[in-house]
């Protein structure tokens, strides 16, 4: 097959990071593939555990993901692909190489020689972060939007986990929700660890988790304990086949395609925003109240310039 390419995928795929983006550009009608559904399952399967395409030939990937043999190899075709064996070794070097985001994105950005103006390069950035923000909007269900919102209201107490970058995210959040209503805080913040933090909450409780690609094994490893012990977990990430959507009862998908040499948080506080509003809007007088109290102790404490 003939390399092609969209602005936002690359034919064949150089990482799963970029592969995961496909069913969603199917859904929505900006990629169109001769793919049938069962094929696309498939595909969604392969992505929700990547090492069953790593660890399992194709005469067993075809059994567990139910399609044949012959299906899997004209996948890998589709996708750009020689064949299965050179699909396979995509997912297999995923798993087993270290991380090499962040410097490839930065090299792709300091090997741009083009001359060209600030003013043009500042639009350009822009158009891409307009462009993270409308699919953002267009896969935000209200349904889902609206859940988040109730559970962020009704849980007894809202811990906040992010990583790395996202840890920002979630020290933002905690700081924006904390003035809605009482019991939120940011996992880890104080001290005691993510172990303590878990402990502490049960069903009635809620862990909100910010992650995207590359995501950090400490998240990872959080999400499935927090799943193992029942607790409702909320995730804002990246994609519906992250392994953090895979183990939420809840997720808000966000876009963050960038040229940046790391992955873009704009329409991840897009939509931790959004998701804030629909809260206060939830909790009407009692978020004024709230709101009220806290501006006095501000005022008290002379906090405001």
């Amino acid at each position: 097959m003939k390399s092609e390419s969209t602005p936002l995928i690359t034919f064949p795929p150089t990482s799963l990071a970029e592969l995961r983006k496909l069913p969603s550009l199917l859904k929505r009608g900006e990629l169109s593939l001769p793919m049938g559904k069962r094929l696309l399952v498939a595909l969604c399967a392969m992505l929700d555990d990547p090492r069953l395409v790593a660890t399992h030939s194709i005469t067993e990937l075809a059994q567990v993901t139910g399609v044949s043999p012959a299906s899997l190899t004209r996948l890998a075709k589709l996708l750009g692909f020689r064949g299965f064996v050179q699909f396979q070794a995509l997912f297999r070097h995923s798993l087993s190489e270290p991380g090499r985001y962040y410097s490839v994105q930065a090299s792709a950005l300091v090997n741009t020689h083009e001359d060209v103006p600030v003013s043009d390069r500042l639009n350009q950035h822009l158009d891409v972060q307009v462009g993270n923000l409308s699919r953002t909007t267009a896969q935000l269900n209200e349904r889902n939007l609206r859940q988040a919102a109730e559970v962020l209201v009704k849980a007894r107490r809202v811990r906040i986990s992010g990583r790395r970058q996202s840890y920002g995210l979630a020290v933002m959040f905690s700081y924006m929700l904390g003035l809605l209503r009482e019991q939120v805080s940011v996992v880890g913040s104080a001290g005691e660890g993510q172990a303590q933090a878990l402990a502490e909450l049960d069903t009635r409780d809620v862990l909100v988790m910010f992650g995207s690609e590359p995501y950090s094994r400490d998240s990872v490893m959080l999400a499935q304990v927090a799943s193992q012990r029942r607790l409702p977990l909320l995730t804002l990430t990246d994609s519906h086949h992250s392994p953090l959507a895979q183990l939420a009862e809840i997720s808000l998908i966000s876009s963050g395609d960038s040229p940046l040499y790391t992955n873009s948080m704009i329409a991840t506080q897009f939509l931790a925003e959004t998701l804030l509003l629909q809260v206060a809007r939830l909790l009407g007088d009692t978020a004024v109240e709230q709101l009220s109290r806290r501006e006095e102790l501000i005022n008290r404490l002379n906090d405001e310039f």
